[in-house]
């Protein structure tokens, strides 16, 4: 789904709209904010940045919310490489989950979105941002933003994807 497309509550399940490739400008989270600002102070003119230019160090108050996937080419598929410890609280994984495609914890229809904005990622070669929502175990519902940005290697071909789904402001007692 596009900022084009309007959102669809779903008044029956509490969801709040779900939106794909919104403007930044619409995003209220800090921890995205301040990454899009750095990621894009890592480009070199219309290079994108790649995994060596990213330096933890410099980016300490977004690491628990990072999941950082591979990006495989043939067959296409995003393999995790590590999640932060915020994003394993807030979104447990089956721990034999080493693909995206392979999840068993998303909300049902929610699978096929993420492939879809990675895919997205990947293939337009820029970073994507949502506005998106989490349900607690007690079955309520709370927003959250979410950012994905490209990462390349070599110049060319995108060989990694950065996610940040900002959970600041939840109770981890909730989830």
């Amino acid at each position: 789904m596009t900022s084009d497309t309007p959102p669809v509550p779903n008044p029956q399940s509490g969801q709040i709209p779900y939106r794909f490739d919104i403007a930044l400008s619409e995003v209220s989270s800090p921890a995205i904010r301040s990454f899009d600002a750095y990621w894009r102070s890592k480009m070199t003119g219309p290079r994108l940045p790649g995994r060596a230019d990213i330096d933890p160090a410099e980016i300490r108050q977004v690491l628990p919310d990072i999941v950082l996937l591979d990006v495989e080419w043939e067959p296409f598929r995003f393999r995790v490489r590590l999640r932060g410890t915020r994003a394993e609280q807030f979104r447990p994984r089956d721990v034999t989950t080493r693909y995206i495609d392979e999840g068993t914890t998303f909300d049902p229809g929610r699978r096929d979105d993420y492939l879809a904005e990675l895919e997205f990622v990947a293939t337009a070669r820029r970073p994507a941002f949502a506005r998106d929502w989490i349900r607690t175990r007690f079955g309520s519902v709370r927003e959250i933003f979410a950012g994905i940005w490209p990462l390349t290697t070599d110049g060319e071909r995108i060989d990694k994807l950065v996610v940040i789904e900002d959970f600041a402001g939840l109770d981890a007692a909730e989830f």
